[in-house]
């Protein structure tokens, strides 16, 4: 475990994940945030901004142990067994758990020089005090196949074009635009592998402005179930989902995660979340 977890193990709410902090506050605050970031190497680590569905909620409960990660708390769990995949779960979501359970809104990143983690968590609070809770319906989809010509990842995503798919694009982009001034830009390989992948002329003039090609009329949110897998492995977890994502029902999107990758390869994990206004 690293010394990011023991640092954050000194405030109680991180592990019980019953109590995520007030609306729009962050959980670390005063000497707890002084402490995570004595742990951080900003040279290394890397920051994003997700949604997660609210901890101990049935979705966040659902989708971790999907992962066999709980990204609050870091602990390992047992996958579920789901029938007809050629190789055991846990094996086709590597780089999905990795990266554990959300939806992106602001792409990981790297800091730039002159910014702090406390200046990530005061935007992070401004931008969730902008917006409200709403309720979004989900689907089961296959994703990244490039019209059949590779195997794809399965994901859930956003039911068409419902208030909350509308929301939800609004909140990404302003998460986009918001924290833009605070990354570092991304390493010539970073960039080398990007240009790498099959991408529209319009990504490309994305990822030059942005930092990351699929931000606000190419984004798409999507929660990834697996790495990518052939179109049977796929069909397992489509079968395996669908009747769970009837029976979860809409996501509640109620605020914005901080997720902080420590160091290259690690798993990113939760470091604040913070709630949006409340609707009066």
């Amino acid at each position: 475990m690293s010394d990011l977890h023991d640092a954050r193990r000194t405030h109680p709410t991180r592990d019980t994940g019953a109590d995520m902090g007030n609306p729009g506050n962050p959980v670390d605050q005063g000497d707890q945030g002084d402490q995570v970031d004595q742990a951080l190497d900003l040279s290394q680590a890397r920051f994003a901004i997700y949604y997660a569905p609210p901890a101990g909620s049935c979705w966040w409960n659902e989708g971790s142990r999907w992962l066999g990660c709980d990204a609050i708390t870091g602990r390992r769990l047992d996958a579920p067994q789901v029938p007809g995949l050629s190789r055991a779960l846990h094996d086709l979501t590597v780089d999905a758990r990795r990266y554990g359970w959300h939806a992106t809104l602001k792409a990981p990143m790297r800091l730039a020089p002159h910014v702090q983690r406390r200046d990530l968590s005061g935007v992070a609070a401004a931008v969730a005090a902008r917006h409200a809770p709403f309720d979004l319906p989900m689907r089961i989809d296959v994703m990244g196949t490039d019209h059949g010509t590779r195997h794809g990842f399965v994901t859930l995503r956003p039911v068409g074009e419902t208030v909350g798919a509308k929301a939800v694009d609004a909140l990404a982009a302003d998460c986009v635009q918001a924290f833009d001034n605070l990354r570092a830009p991304p390493s010539g390989d970073e960039l080398a592998k990007r240009h790498a992948q099959p991408l529209t002329a319009r990504q490309r003039e994305r990822l030059a402005q942005w930092g990351y090609p699929y931000v606000l009329d190419e984004f798409r949110l999507h929660m990834t179930l697996s790495d990518r897998v052939d179109a049977s492995d796929a069909a397992a977890i489509v079968d395996w989902w669908q009747p769970r994502v009837q029976a979860l029902g809409p996501m509640r999107v109620d605020g914005l995660a901080l997720f902080v990758q420590p160091s290259p390869g690690q798993p990113f994990i939760m470091h604040e979340r913070f709630d949006f206004a409340e609707v009066a």
